[in-house]
Parts: structure tokens; C-alpha cells; sequence
């Protein structure tokens, strides 16, 4: 046994800051560990409590110095793990002033002998009342199949037949020892009981060694209480003994005729736990362990009333009513009186077994103390054979030991289970008729784990080791073939895994060859082919529902929502298993969806019912593979029809039922129907609740997709509420750190990234990496599931360098595990191309989405909804470009791509709709815009609830269009309607927020509002600021456009202390942005130039220039606009000589780049008239004047200012002439 995890209840933990300055410790912790085992130092505040957070399955006893207590104290009052908590004190302080309140406080302590006595009187107190009440409601349950139920009591039920199957010889003796001397190394104490156990021990004294209360009491009671079989396992060997010792004793008490009719045992319970006993009367209950008794009232009486030093717990009193001669075997019990040091002749201690269960009578107040009243049943071992009985059911020739190793597997405990069969695997010789199920059973279990190839290995092993057997079981065959096609299907080989289904139909027929599906459009030999396609294991199928939340449509990583783990495996080789023809499999299920979209449903002819659950698989299997095809309302049919067969079977609830509720609520999500969707998945939570105990990770699983239906409809407190509880539930229900966990951090780090929370979203995601990189190969998805999620907070937060590493990153990991799963790898080359546009690196950006859409048609050679995703991006990266004809050609290819699959009022196609309103809004298409702003914008009135946030997006992109055709009272309404919506659905430091508030900004700017333009852009650059401060792009936004409206309001040094940070941010952080450097240049020169600055204005302008040459042609008409501004400064310093030859400069590129009508070609003819009129060149200004008053007259309305100047000059000068 190691010592990386503590294999006792209790854990002690000693902080102290100045313990590293304590020449006491190493003496001080061979003390403590004389009364428990697991002791841990500890000088650093925020390592212990990262430490104490961890612990989910043992009790802490802590100990701190004095002088740490009142700081370590206020940080742990919250954390339940803590049971007793103790004060040291070292250096003998007065402490006569010092108050600590804590519930859990028991003393503070000066001499270290009276410490370890307090802790061992707590430890003696803790065993008494330490024990885990399960409860069961076993009248529900008669009418139920039990085949998956999993109650902790049928864990003590079959452990209890599995012991003694298990090796009992001297081998496993000396392991339990060996073991034990391993563990307890630097305990002389343990050591010397080991040795003694080891040189002493019979077999027929079992029990008089468990109630010593030394290493076997304590580890064995561990291993119990947490259902550790791997433990027990190493402890089988005594067990054995053990229990052999309670059914000789049982022997002796029947045989004594004695007659005893009530037991009693006093304990403590939280008011939590009393409620819990209320809300179970009637119920059966089982404890996790052994559990001792008196026949003595007064006796146990005593305990329960004994003082306790904390507050927490209430006296409780539990009477058994007791009939020994009505009990069989099923409860084993030992008088444990004469092993007693002081016997008493009146009190008889009665020991219960683990495998024991009672009937809860009553809960009620009793004189003062509350009185638990239950009755010693049979009921547990009736059950139990129904289990068993059902369990056949679904699988026959399963034995106690298979039926034991599965049940680990459905109530989680993966590792234990996969131990458990690989031990009876190596035990096994090749003839066992075990050995089969036994492999089966590793691939279950392996493929519980999302170990795919693994798991297929032993599927083929088992395939061919059953196939040369003779007879042949078909119905085992045809399961493995089933299991291997869900592997496929979860892989995303669809087609491969539809052969393995109809290989699995073909044996499935000699099953149930009364069983079809009437389809009149079908022929007749594909009639009963449909009969019962895939009859997949509820928790494969449960499976594929478990690993949900990591889909994050147009913004995650898309493949796990259905645990779509695309493992790279060849398919099986044709001469092993031959395959039927692939291509008619696909032409039935063609022709199903196009009677499906005629007559809208599926017609079944009358079926026996004991053929209703594989017709049920069946039709929920081609609804996966519709779903993954993106044909979301044939696979609802598909899967409300499987739902109706299953209710129609089962009279009451069952798991079935609740697995195809969860499809429905899957494809609902998807179809963005959250409302029904969310109601399927309630339907389904209600019926695992009555399956599992509260804290399973079915349960878990189902909240966390119901946490993702909430954050996609927004509703991201509730989502985020929701993925707490299934954390909290993880966090119990496994030890910190397992993987499940990393599924729910996820979902949390989603909400808090829909939240624009991105350094906390960050944090979720990168725990949820750690916790990935530890548990799986480097390959695995949920790597690259973590890998992505971080690469899109980066680009969110403009890091684009690191976004960018992240994401190649995970290019890498596809590339080299699964080089043929080409949409992944196709997905992942968008996020880069979406990346790369946000660096303007356009040609680059086109590259990665094309051969991200390359990969997509060899993928979906039929089509696929995806395409249009990369048809949208390829879309995008043409309109920022200015090729605005492709942008919407490729648009308007995406849009036909999602007519074909989505209904004509699905919200998916607004997006589209808006991506082609962007473009026309780019060419200056105001009114086109619009009208498709307003189409998409009705789609999504009419899908979504009032006031859904994507409809605030449209309000905004109409807001914008109308403010560009100065239509600025109508464009205040849309983006107010906008930023009240976002208000409602975010909290207030949101970018979307900020964005509204900006653009608010613009509008009220135009209006020439400029003091309340301002508040709406400091509103904005605050939620930027101190929330998005990487977000560089979206500050300098904002910050310039502070300055414009300062420089409207002529505050020029207010005006240039704004300019000057936009220009800081923007050559520090965004240095590749040239044309918003050079933007940034040009508004300082112009503040300047309006100070009269000229000299410092003509340099920033000539800083412009210098980057404009650099990057644009030597034409460019942004190269003559900074000649012209640059002209002009000189002219008004009078270098009337430098001024003309920039202003010729400049008309001479205008003259070549723009119409010859153009208005800034006037503009120059206008400035060289001024420059010659200061030279006193007169005849050649009033020349320049003439041509320029031309060009005005053509572009300009008749009383237009400048035309009016024209005018004038000419008039002026031809009088002067």
C-alpha cells in the first residue's frame, strides 16, 4: 500500500509558520502518529488550505500554533471536511485574552501530552458516531428492472458472496502483511501489532482481532465506509476469516434460543441527517460497515447523551427491533459481549454485517432526544436476487464475481472495476467459461473510461474467442458487435459503425424473428431490417450523453457533446467479421428520412412486447447518426418514437426511458429549442434521481448539460449555479482531482467566458487541463478540448500570439493521433484562420479556411452543416479584404448549405443573413443592409423569448446603419433597445456592455451632444479598462473617440492627453495596426495644428507619411491626404514654396486615383490657387480657381460653403486683376 493517500478515516494536520524553526517536530510526530497514523506539516497558509480542500473521504483533525491560529481559523470555518480543530501552545503564551470561535474548536493546549489525550478521546468519539446511512425505497423498486440499480446495500450484498470466491491462502496472508509493514514503516506502534498479527493470528480469532481497534480495525472500516474494494482485496484474506467469525456467532445465537427484541446504539447526527431519516421512513437502510449494538437501553442511552464538545450534533437514539429466528443469513449478527475486557452479564453487544439492512419504522422526538425506530429485515437479500434475476435478464451467464465487477462499473468506480476484472482475467485459465465475459466486461469498462482502443482490443479478442466456440452465443455477439459499432459512432465513423449494426441486426433477427417496423415505401426485404438495428447498453448509449459539455457551438471546441472521441482505428478486418453492404445500409436510411418528411413519423406494426427495447436502440442508434448528420428533425422522430415503445414497455420509469429523454433534450439543444430542450432533461433527472443516490455522475452529468441549455439561453447565473451543484456533487462523490471534475470546470469556465469573465473562465479551463494531462495520454480529447478553450480566451482577450500557440498546439496532437478525423482538424484550422483575421493577416487567414473546407468535403462527401461554418469564414476574410462580390457569394453558399438542413425559421440562419448585411453594409449598401438586418432580426423574434441576447446583436448592426445614413434618432432607439437587453442578460462589466456604450457614444457625437457623448465613452473605457484591459483594440477605440468629442469641444490638451494614449497602446501592444497608427499620428497632428503648433504638427503628419509610404503604393490615396494636410501647415507657416510642392504632389495622385469630378480634386485646385495667390502669383491662382470652381459646380449642391468660396476668390482676384 502507499502512503500518497491515506487509507484511515482520519487525517491530522499540524500548521505552523515557525515550525521549520522547531527542533521538536520529528519526536512530536512519532507521538501523534501512536493515535493517528496520517499525520502532515505544514508552514504555508495557502498550501494547507489548497491541501484540506482535497480531502473529500477521511475527517481532519487539525492542529495550529497559537500565534496562527486567529489567521488560519478564518479562512477554514466554511470547510466541512474539518472535524475537530486544536490549539498548540508551544512557547506557553498567555492566552487568557485570545477568543476563537469555531464550531469545531475543542481547547487550546500547553503541554503536548495533554493534547494527544484530547485527540485520542475525539478519535474515540469519531468512531462511534463516523457512519454512512444509504437508503433505499424498495417498494418502488419491485416493479422496477433492477439490472441498473445501483444501491450502495447490493454493494454489500454481493461483496459479501464475492469474498468467498475470493483466495484464501497463505500467499494472501503474507500480501495483507507485507502490505500493512509497507504502509506503517515509521509506525513502531502498528509495526509491533503487525508483527504480532503476523506471528499470533488464527483464523477462528478473526473478530477478536477487528475489535482491538488497531491497523486492521481502522483500515478495514475505511475501506468499507468508502466501498474500496481494491483495499479489501489486499485484506481478503482476513475478511474471510472475519466473516466466517459472524456466521459461527449467528450459528451460536440462533442455537442459544436466547431471545433478544430490541437492539440499541446511541449516536450523533447533523439536523441534515435527522431530516434525511424523516424524508426515508419506510425506506430500507443499509450502513457502510460493520455496526455494533446493545441490548442494554441505558447503555446506549449514555452514548448518545455523552457531552460533545462542538455544537453540530444532536443525540439520537437508534432502537432495532430484532428477531433473530425470522432473519436469514442476509443479516448476519455476533455477539461481540464475550471478547469484551469487562463483560457484563445484563448487556449483550450485537455486531451487525455490512451485507445487514433494517426497515426505517419512525422518526420522532422521545423524551428529549430524538428516537430512530427501524426493524432488522430480510428485504436486502430478496432484492438482491432481483438484481441478480433481472441482471440475466439483460445478460445471461453472468456470475456472482462478473455481476459484482459491472455493478462497480455502473455505480462509477472505473478503476476498481478494471482492476477487478483484470485480476479474475490473470486468475483464469483459457477454458474458464468466465473468461469471455470477463473480457467483454474490460471493454465495457474501458470504453466507460473513453479508452477507445483499448477497449476495442478486448472486444475483438472476445469476438473471435466466442466465435470459435461452439454453440455460438449469439446474443453475446451480437452485443460485442453493437458495443464496437458505438465505439465507431462515438469515433464519428459513422458508416463503419452502421456495418457493425447491421451485423449486429443480422444475429439480432434470430432473436426476435417476430419483430419489425412497417414501412409501406420500403421494400420487403428492408423491412425487417429495421427490425432491431443496434441494441447498444443503456450505459454506452448514457455515455455518449456524459461528456457534454464541452460542445460549444460557433465558440468551443464542437466534438464532445456526445463524447465524440474520434480514436484512429482500422477498420476490422472483412475476413474476421464479414460485412454487410454499407451502401444499401445508407440507401434504407435515405429513403427512411424521405418518408420520414412525407408522412412526418414512423409506423410500427403490432410488435410482441418483449421486442419494444430493441426496436427502441435500434431507432435511437439511426437517431444518433441523423443527429450527427445534422438532420435534427429526423432524429427526433426517431428517438420520440424509440421513447414511446420504452414507455409502453416499461409500466414504471426506467433508465432506458431517461437515456432517449436525454437524446431528445439533445437534439432540442442543438436545434436551439432550450425550452423543451431543458424540459426533456428535467424528465430524465427526476427518473436517475430515483435510480442513484444524490451526488452520482449520471446525476452530475444531466445538470451540467442542463447548465449548458442555460448559458446558451442565456441565463448564465442559473447555468452557473447549476454547474456548482454538479461540482459540488463530483467533488463528494470522487476524490479531488478525478476526471469527471474536468467536464463541470469546464462548463463553469464557459459561463464565465460567455460573461466576458475571461481571466476567471481561464482559470476553470486551465484546472480542468492540469486534471486532464494527469489522467490521460497527451492525445486525448479532453487535452485538446482544454487546449482549445484557452486558445479562444486568448484571442478573446487579443492576446493573438498566445491564442495562436495554443491552437497549433492542438493542430499538432490531431495531426499526430488522428490524421483521419479531417473535421477536427478542420475545425481547428478555422480557429487559427479566425485568429489570423484578427491580425489582419488576410492571405493567411484564406489559406487555413480553405483547407479546413478541403478536409470538410472529404469528410462529409454528402454535405455537411459544418461547410457553411467555413463558407462563413472563408466569407468573412473576402469582406475584409474589400472583395465584396466573394464575400457574398460565399455567404449566400453557406446560407444554402443551412436551408438544406435547418427549417426556414431556424435561428442558425440569421447568423448567415447578418453575415451577408455586414458585407452590403461594408459597400456602403445601407438600405440592402437593412432589409436583411430586419430579416434576420425577425427569424429571431419569432424563435427566441423576449429580449434574447442575439437579438440585441441585430439591434446593433441596424443601430449602425442607420447612425451611417445619419439617421441618428432611429439609430439611439436601436442601440438603446440593444444595450437594455444586454444589461438585463449580463452583469455590467460585459464587452457587449461596453460596445453598446460606445456606440451610444458615436450617435449622440454626430449629434453634436459632445458633453453627453463623453459619459457614454467613459462608461465604456472603465468596463474596457478594468475587465478587458488586453482587449487593446477596443480601448483605442474608445479613447479616440473620448478625444474627438474633446476636440469638438475645442479642449485640445484634454483632446491630445487622449490621442497621445491611444497612440502609446497602440505602438506597444499593436504594433502591426499600421493604418490605426497612422490614424492615431493624424489626430495629434491636427490638435497641434490647431494650437497653432505647426512645427510639431508637421512632424506627427511626416510620421504618418513615413508609415504610409512604407506600406501603401506609392499612389495611395491616403499618402495624398497627408500630403495635402502637410501642404497646408506650411502654407499657414508661410514656406509657401515647400507647401506647393507637397499640394502638386498630392493633386498629381489625385488627379491619377479618383474621377476627375472628385471633390478632393477640387480641394487641391483650391489649395494651389492659395499657395500661388501668397506667392502674389495672381494669374495662376485665379487659374487654379477657375478649374476648381469647375469641379465644385459638378459635385457640390449651388450654395455649398466651398463652391460659395470659389466664388468669391474668383471675384476678388478678377477685380484685382
Amino acid at each position: 500500500m502507499d502512503r500518497i493517500s491515506n487509507k484511515e478515516d482520519i487525517t491530522l494536520i499540524w500548521f505552523d509558520s515557525k515550525m521549520n524553526s522547531n527542533n521538536h517536530v520529528e519526536q512530536t510526530k512519532k507521538q501523534l502518529r501512536q493515535i493517528i497514523d496520517y499525520v502532515i506539516f505544514h508552514t504555508q497558509l495557502e498550501s494547507c488550505i489548497t491541501f484540506i480542500q482535497s480531502i473529500h473521504n477521511e475527517k481532519i483533525f487539525f492542529i495550529s500554533s497559537i500565534y496562527d491560529a486567529l489567521q488560519i481559523l478564518s479562512h477554514i470555518k466554511n470547510l466541512s471536511q474539518i472535524d475537530s480543530i486544536f490549539v498548540f501552545n508551544w512557547e506557553k503564551v498567555d492566552h487568557k485574552n485570545l477568543v476563537l470561535n469555531h464550531s469545531r474548536f475543542i481547547g487550546i493546549y500547553d503541554e503536548l501530552d495533554l493534547l494527544c489525550v484530547s485527540i485520542q478521546e475525539q478519535v474515540d468519539y469519531l468512531d462511534q458516531h463516523l457512519h454512512i446511512f444509504s437508503f433505499f425505497d424498495q417498494n418502488e423498486h419491485w416493479a422496477k428492472d433492477l439490472s441498473k440499480q445501483t444501491a450502495d446495500f447490493l454493494w454489500f450484498q454481493l461483496y459479501h458472496d464475492v469474498l468467498f470466491q475470493l483466495t484464501h491462502n497463505e500467499e494472501a496472508k503474507q500480501e495483507l502483511i507485507d502490505a500493512c509493514r509497507s504502509y506503517y514503516r515509521d509506525n513502531a506502534k502498528e509495526l509491533q501489532m503487525i508483527k504480532k498479527f503476523e506471528n499470533e493470528y488464527r483464523s477462528e480469532e478473526a473478530l477478536q482481532w477487528y475489535l482491538k481497534k488497531s491497523f486492521l480495525h481502522k483500515i478495514i472500516n475505511k475501506a468499507l465506509r468508502t466501498k474500496d474494494f481494491d483495499q479489501l482485496d489486499t485484506f481478503r484474506y482476513f475478511m474471510r476469516d472475519l466473516t466466517k467469525n459472524f456466521v459461527q456467532e449467528h450459528q451460536k445465537k440462533v442455537q442459544s434460543g436466547k431471545e433478544i427484541r430490541f437492539l440499541y446504539r446511541g449516536i450523533k447526527l447533523t439536523s441534515d441527517e435527522i431530516e434525511k431519516f424523516k424524508e426515508n421512513t419506510g425506506k430500507l437502510v443499509s450502513i457502510n460497515g460493520f455496526f455494533t449494538t446493545s441490548s442494554l437501553r441505558s447503555t446506549s442511552l449514555n452514548q448518545a447523551m455523552k457531552p460533545s464538545r462542538t455544537n453540530d450534533f444532536i443525540p439520537v437514539l437508534l432502537e432495532i427491533q430484532f428477531n433473530l429466528q425470522n432473519l436469514s443469513n442476509s443479516a448476519i449478527v455476533a455477539n461481540t459481549v464475550h471478547f469484551s475486557k469487562l463483560p457484563c452479564e445484563e448487556q449483550e453487544d450485537i455486531i451487525f454485517d455490512s451485507n445487514a439492512t433494517f426497515r426505517l419504522e419512525s422518526v420522532k422526538m422521545e423524551d428529549d432526544i430524538w428516537l430512530i425506530q427501524m426493524i432488522a429485515s430480510n428485504e436486502g437479500q430478496i432484492i438482491k436476487d432481483k438484481y441478480i434475476k433481472d441482471s440475466h435478464r439483460q445478460m445471461e451467464d453472468l456470475s456472482i464475481k462478473i455481476l459484482f465487477g459491472r455493478l462497480m462499473c455502473d455505480m462509477g468506480q472505473w478503476d476498481q472495476s478494471q482492476h477487478f476484472f483484470q485480476h479474475l482475467l490473470n486468475n483464469l485459465n483459457s477454458n474458464n467459461e468466465d473468461l469471455a465475459m470477463v473480457e467483454y466486461s474490460l471493454g465495457e469498462v474501458l470504453q466507460w473510461k473513453g479508452e477507445w482502443s483499448e477497449a476495442r482490443k478486448y472486444y475483438d479478442h472476445v469476438y473471435d474467442r466466442i466465435m470459435h466456440v461452439k454453440p455460438t452465443r449469439v446474443k453475446n455477439s451480437a452485443n460485442i458487435l453493437l458495443n464496437i459499432g458505438e465505439i465507431l459512432y462515438l469515433q464519428g465513423k459513422y458508416e463503419e459503425a452502421c456495418d457493425y449494426y447491421e451485423q449486429a441486426l443480422a444475429l439480432r433477427k434470430k432473436i426476435y424473428p417476430a419483430t419489425k417496423i412497417d414501412r409501406p415505401n420500403l421494400p420487403t426485404h428492408q423491412h425487417s431490417s429495421l427490425l432491431s438495428r443496434v441494441c447498444t447498453s443503456f450505459w454506452y448509449v448514457l455515455l455518449a450523453s456524459s461528456r457534454f459539455f464541452q460542445s460549444y457551438t460557433g465558440w468551443f471546441w464542437t466534438r464532445y457533446f456526445l463524447g465524440i472521441y474520434r480514436w484512429f482505428l482500422p477498420k476490422h478486418a472483412a475476413n474476421r467479421m464479414e460485412l454487410v453492404d454499407a451502401q444499401s445500409n445508407r440507401t434504407q436510411l435515405q429513403e427512411m428520412c424521405q418518408n420520414l418528411q412525407e408522412s412526418g413519423s414512423l409506423q410500427l406494426s403490432k410488435t410482441p412486447l418483449d421486442g419494444h427495447v430493441p426496436i427502441a436502440t435500434s431507432l435511437n442508434s439511426f437517431g444518433k447518426i441523423l443527429f450527427r448528420q445534422a438532420k435534427y428533425d429526423e432524429a427526433v422522430i426517431f428517438h420520440k418514437q424509440a421513447l414511446t415503445l420504452l414507455e409502453e414497455y416499461y409500466h414504471s420509469t426506467h433508465i432506458n426511458i431517461a437515456v432517449t429523454l436525454m437524446h431528445i433534450g439533445h437534439v432540442l439543444t442543438y436545434q436551439r429549442k432550450y425550452d423543451e430542450a431543458l424540459d426533456y432533461c428535467q424528465r430524465a433527472m427526476s427518473i436517475y434521481a430515483n435510480y442513484y443516490p444524490n451526488g452520482h455522475i449520471y446525476i452530475a452529468s444531466t445538470l451540467n448539460h442542463i447548465g449548458y441549455i442555460l448559458y446558451l439561453d442565456g441565463k448564465h447565473d442559473e447555468a452557473l449555479t447549476t454547474h456548482k451543484r454538479a461540482l459540488a456533487m463530483l467533488q463528494e462523490y470522487y476524490p479531488f482531482g478525478h476526471v469527471d471534475i474536468a467536464y463541470t470546470l469546464s462548463g463553469i469556465g464557459n459561463t464565465h467566458c460567455r460573461q466576458g469573465k475571461y481571466d476567471e473562465a481561464l482559470t476553470f479551463y486551465q484546472q480542468m487541463l492540469e486534471i486532464s494531462q494527469k489522467y490521460y495520454f497527451s492525445g486525448h480529447d479532453d487535452i485538446i478540448c482544454a487546449l482549445n478553450n484557452i486558445g479562444y480566451i486568448h484571442r478573446e482577450q487579443g492576446k493573438y500570439d498566445e491564442s495562436l500557440d495554443f491552437y497549433r498546439q492542438v493542430l499538432a496532437l490531431q495531426e499526430n493521433y488522428y490524421p483521419l478525423y479531417y473535421a477536427n482538424i478542420a475545425y481547428t484550422l478555422n480557429q487559427i484562420g479566425n485568429v489570423l483575421i484578427e491580425q489582419k493577416k488576410y492571405d493567411e487567414t484564406l489559406k487555413f479556411h480553405q483547407h479546413a473546407l478541403e478536409l470538410q468535403e472529404k469528410y462529409y462527401p454528402n454535405g455537411h452543416a459544418d461547410i457553411a461554418i467555413t463558407f462563413n469564414n472563408v466569407g468573412r476574410t473576402f469582406r475584409q479584404q474589400e472583395k465584396f462580390d466573394k464575400a457574398i457569394e460565399y455567404h449566400q453558399r453557406a446560407l444554402e448549405i443551412q436551408e438544406k438542413y435547418y427549417p426556414s425559421g431556424s435561428v442558425i440562419l440569421a447568423d448567415t443573413i447578418n453575415c451577408i448585411g455586414h458585407v452590403l453594409y461594408d459597400e456602403e449598401k445601407y438600405d440592402a443592409a437593412i432589409d436583411y438586418y430586419r430579416r434576420a432580426l425577425s427569424i429571431q423574434e419569432n424563435f427566441y423569448s423576449d429580449d434574447y441576447i442575439e437579438t440585441s446583436h441585430t439591434f446593433s448592426f441596424i443601430g449602425n446603419t442607420l447612425y451611417k445614413q445619419k439617421k441618428y434618432d432611429e439609430a439611439l432607439q436601436f442601440h438603446q433597445k440593444s444595450l437594455t437587453i444586454q444589461e438585463n442578460h449580463y452583469e455590467s462589466t460585459h464587452i457587449d456592455i461596453a460596445r453598446s456604450l460606445n456606440s451610444i457614444g458615436n450617435v449622440l457625437y454626430s449629434q453634436e451632444k459632445y458633453g453627453e457623448a463623453i459619459d457614454f465613452y467613459q462608461r465604456s473605457l472603465a468596463i474596457r479598462e478594468k475587465f478587458h484591459p488586453f482587449d487593446y483594440a477596443g480601448i483605442v477605440i474608445v479613447l479616440s473617440n473620448i478625444g474627438n468629442a474633446l476636440y469638438g469641444q475645442r479642449k485640445y490638451d484634454e483632446t491630445l492627453d487622449f490621442y497621445q494614449r491611444a497612440l502609446t497602446i497602440r505602438e506597444k501592444f499593436d504594433a502591426n495596426n499600421q493604418v490605426g497608427i497612422v490614424d492615431s499620428l493624424i489626430n495629434i497632428s491636427n490638435v497641434l495644428r490647431d494650437q497653432r503648433k505647426y512645427n510639431e504638427a508637421i512632424e506627427f503628419q511626416q510620421q504618418a507619411l513615413m508609415i504610409q509610404e512604407q506600406n501603401y503604393p506609392s499612389d495611395h490615396v491616403n499618402i495624398a491626404y497627408s500630403l495635402s494636410n502637410i501642404a497646408n501647415m506650411q502654407r499657414w507657416k508661410d514656406e509657401h514654396n515647400l507647401s506647393l510642392i507637397c499640394e502638386q504632389n498630392c493633386f498629381l495622385m489625385r488627379l491619377k486615383l479618383l474621377p476627375p469630378d472628385h471633390e478632393n480634386i477640387g480641394h487641391s485646385l483650391s489649395n494651389i490657387g492659395h499657395i500661388y495667390e501668397n506667392l502674389d502669383k495672381t494669374t495662376l491662382a485665379l487659374d487654379y480657381y477657375h478649374q476648381a470652381l469647375a469641379i465644385y459646380t459638378k459635385c457640390l449642391p449651388s450654395s455649398h460653403y466651398n463652391l460659395c468660396t470659389m466664388q468669391s476668390n474668383i471675384e476678388r482676384l478678377s477685380e484685382e486683376l
